[in-house]
């Protein structure tokens, strides 16, 4: 029979107790707001603190006790008092209005470096006096930046903290982008898009070109009529791809598809020409009625085309560079 003790350490009880106390004091208000994020950044201590039961609990198994204690107390200690010395552990939210009047801008250019808020994109039908007005809520920092001239460039990107590989948010708040592009001026559109959905409604928006890298998010974007042609670059990632064509649209439509499905929707009996250069894994669906229009022996590489696509006043350029793992339907 062994009649030694059996060890219980007090660390964990401790720690557990601790990280109840910091999280109440932080819905009182009495330390800064915290998420579970915040918490988990100080991961590096609970690896010190636990060696350190380790190491002498066994044999001074107060040592445990005093150990949970010290690192409760650490960190409210730098939750209470790191403001103060410039250091937070959350970002606070902030919503703001961004815009720049539309006075005396002939074109306009927008560069929209997103990150993981929802993005919608739509144009302004009553407000006259603004080249963009943009609704954001965001956390960390938001960059707005105007080139004012005849051919005004617009550029907005957010920065957030990422110099924790565990900085993970698991807050709640209502992050978004909500923003409105003049109808008035030829408008030119670069996205780099990141995990968050990305909606575009682009109906009545004097298109030039549009040029999309999209990420992880899912991304719906509808296009404009137009008596002029524009094009349209799409890179996609992991994210599914929704793009409807309107009719009364010459356009010319590129595709680099990743593991993502994509899904083109174009208007019944348009004038359309698809040119596919790469088959990729991926499972590839055109629509019905068209004729090869190559001399491509590949089944799934080559040119297909309406019977009216030589002789229609909008035509339909779809451009396949690259396909992935990820379905394309063309319909």
């Amino acid at each position: 029979m062994d009649n030694h003790p059996r060890y219980r350490s007090l660390f964990w009880p401790i720690l557990l107790v601790g990280v109840g106390i910091v999280w109440l004091l932080s819905n009182l208000g009495l330390i800064q707001t915290i998420s579970l994020g915040s918490i988990l950044k100080f991961w590096p201590i609970v690896l010190i603190v636990f060696g350190l039961d380790m190491l002498f609990s066994r044999r001074y198994p107060w040592v445990g006790a005093v150990v949970g204690l010290l690192a409760v107390a650490g960190v409210v200690g730098l939750l209470m008092f790191g403001p103060q010395i410039g250091i937070t552990t959350n970002a606070e939210t902030k919503s703001e209005t961004f815009s720049t009047p539309l006075e005396g801008v002939k074109t306009a250019e927008y560069d929209f470096d997103t990150s993981s808020s929802p993005v919608v994109i739509t144009v302004l039908d009553d407000n006259k006096s603004d080249l963009i007005s943009a609704d954001v809520t965001y956390r960390g920092i938001m960059r707005f930046d105007v080139n004012s001239s005849d051919h005004t460039t617009v550029r907005m990107s957010e920065y957030t903290d990422n110099t924790s590989w565990l900085n993970w948010d698991f807050s709640f708040d209502n992050l978004r982008w909500n923003i409105g592009l003049s109808p008035e001026v030829p408008s030119e559109i670069i996205l780099n898009g990141g995990s968050g959905a990305i909606t575009m409604d682009l109906s009545g928006l004097q298109l030039t070109s549009l040029q999309t890298d999209l990420g992880s998010g899912a991304s719906t974007i509808t296009l404009p009529q137009s008596q002029d042609a524009y094009t349209v670059e799409v890179e996609s990632g992991s994210g599914s791809v929704t793009l409807n064509v309107p009719d009364k649209a010459s356009l010319t439509l590129t595709l680099d598809t990743a593991s993502g499905a994509t899904n083109v929707i174009i208007p019944a009996k348009a004038a359309v020409r698809i040119e596919v250069n790469d088959d990729g894994s991926g499972s590839l669906n055109l629509p019905n009625g068209l004729m090869k229009a190559s001399d491509s022996s590949s089944f799934d590489i080559g040119a297909w085309q309406t019977a009216n696509y030589e002789t229609a006043d909008y035509k339909i350029l779809i451009q396949v560079l690259g396909q992935g793992s990820g379905s394309l339907s063309i319909r």
